[in-house]
């Protein structure tokens, strides 16, 4: 596990995680973390803190969605910052990474100011302050490749609450996973680390059973089994279905995978909106897929071409909807990634999912929260296209 310092050392009730897909990221630590948060708030568009029942860090790697997690430490200048934090000896890397500022230059310059002063003080005349070169947070990857002890600021009413990041998540299989496996989907493709994401809002155990009825290339259905989940697949594309074998068959031959159970796929031509044909009665435990029904969009469209259509292909997941909803199990849920358009008069066009409850089904959230939907997937997405979810469960 990526551990900046030793996991055995993190003894917390309260973390700030840096959340790498917005409020999706924020519904996967609900449904991760369940009993053991018992709150979990979003403070601004990059920052969420979790308030746990008891003090564990064993969970840190279940989360797909997380850019960083940190520790709470007081604020530089106090008396007790001297007290709350370890340095790592006389000659270290240090960085500020700022969060929901709005990319204030002249705050970031202050609180660096202030970071830089309080650890003169503690007579590290050595340590060296890191910057970013593309704004102000220094990305996960530069915080492990340059060792740097990285503090992180943001608002906090009239304040800044301030923090020390002590786990970043491996990128490395989600990378190889996205680009290295025989067939990779060009344009607006899934990434595997929002895959997994989807995966964990599922609420799927091993041993259940996930439905990707969209299958594309199966990026969905990987990120599954290597969770020890059993998938099934289902396209109408029989190219798709081909890429799809190959690529899972790739996936669960490499190296790295930790399954610790025989896993059972299939991967099967079928139509969405009759999903009772190709699975014979079967019932799934989760429907999870992200439909790709627009065409490539290279250029802005006009509001009425936008609205035109996103009308069609959103005729389309509704009609999907029914069927998804007759061979999923009482309590399950349907977790669908849809598009957003964004047009030349800079409006936006999302793709809605009617009748829903007509289908038996109602929109998902975990008890003791509210989401409103569609949920906007941050940092994902093109320049004209962006991503929505959707997350249902059958009543």
């Amino acid at each position: 596990m990526p551990f900046l310092v030793p996991s055995s050392s993190i003894d917390t009730s309260q973390v700030a995680v840096v959340l790498a897909f917005g409020d999706p990221s924020v519904l996967e630590a609900c449904c991760v973390l369940g009993s053991r948060a018992k709150r979990v708030s979003k403070e601004c568009a990059d920052i969420a803190v979790i308030d746990l029942d008891g003090k564990s860090s064993k969970w840190f790697g279940d989360l797909a969605g997380v850019r960083k997690i940190a520790l709470p430490v007081p604020p530089p200048g106090s008396s007790d910052f001297g007290k709350a934090v370890t340095f790592p000896g006389k000659n270290f890397n240090f960085s500020l990474s700022l969060y929901c500022s709005g990319g204030d230059e002249e705050r970031y310059d202050a609180l660096s100011e202030d970071l830089l002063s309080a650890i003169r003080q503690a007579n590290l005349k050595k340590a060296n302050l890191v910057r970013s070169k593309t704004g102000h947070e220094l990305h996960s990857e530069n915080v492990v490749s340059r060792s740097v002890m990285d503090f992180l600021a943001f608002p906090l009413g009239a304040t800044f609450q301030w923090g020390v990041t002590v786990y970043v998540p491996e990128p490395e299989g989600f990378r190889a996973r996205g680009t290295e496996r025989p067939f990779v989907s060009s344009g607006i493709s899934l990434s595997p680390r929002l895959a997994r994401l989807l995966v964990n809002v599922s609420g799927l155990s091993k041993g259940q059973t996930l439905l990707d009825p969209f299958c594309g290339s199966g990026t969905i259905l990987g990120e599954a089994l290597l969770r020890g989940i059993d998938c099934i697949g289902i396209d109408r594309n029989h190219g798709r279905i081909a890429q799809t074998r190959k690529n899972l068959s790739w996936l669960l031959s490499h190296d790295g995978h930790d399954v610790d159970r025989a896993l059972s796929y299939s991967v099967l031509a079928g139509d969405a909106t009759n999903l009772e044909r190709p699975l014979g009665g079967r019932l799934v435990d989760a429907v999870v897929s992200e439909p790709i029904l627009l065409p490539r969009i290279s250029s802005p469209l006009t509001l009425e071409k936008a609205r035109r259509m996103v009308s069609r292909a959103s005729r389309t997941y509704s009609e999907a909807i029914y069927s998804m909803s007759r061979v999923l199990r009482p309590g399950g849920r349907i977790v669908i990634v849809a598009p957003a358009v964004k047009t030349f008069e800079g409006k936006e066009v999302s793709m809605t999912i009617e009748n829903v409850e007509e289908a038996g089904l109602r929109f998902f959230s975990p008890p003791g929260y509210h989401f409103d939907y569609p949920l906007r997937v941050e940092h994902q997405g093109t320049r004209w296209i962006t991503r929505i979810l959707y997350v249902m469960e059958r009543v």
